[in-house]
């Protein structure tokens, strides 16, 4: 705790993951809209169903952000730009302005597709 106190560097690095870690959660605010966030039931399993529901669309964000930057990196890079990773590190898979929470999704069987 006192090391906490005194250090500088470490309170900046610890309110850095800190940041990081809020921001996480905003994604998940962000995309459970309905009836602002709350859960309208007490009944455990339904909550437990669509908590699960929401990791798993947050997690596919991610998914596709993570996709869509490597693909972004890997083309520039090809074209010569000189992209270092020590700043890629620094690059926030998180954003989600691109994505439409109340838009329409569609969940089939493959075998419907074919």
């Amino acid at each position: 705790m006192l090391q906490y106190i005194t250090d500088q560097q470490l309170r900046r690095k610890v309110q850095l993951q800190l940041n990081k870690g809020e921001y996480r959660h905003k994604l998940p605010r962000w995309i459970f809209f309905a009836n602002q966030g709350e859960f309208t039931t007490n009944n455990y399993e339904e909550i437990m169903n669509k908590a699960s529901c929401l990791s798993l669309v947050s997690n596919a964000i991610l998914y596709w952000n993570t996709s869509k930057i490597k693909n972004i990196v890997a083309d520039l890079r090809q074209n010569g730009e000189e992209i270092n990773d020590e700043i890629l590190a620094h690059i926030s898979l998180l954003p989600y302005k691109h994505i439409l929470p109340n838009g329409t999704y569609f969940i089939g069987n493959r075998e419907d597709e074919q």
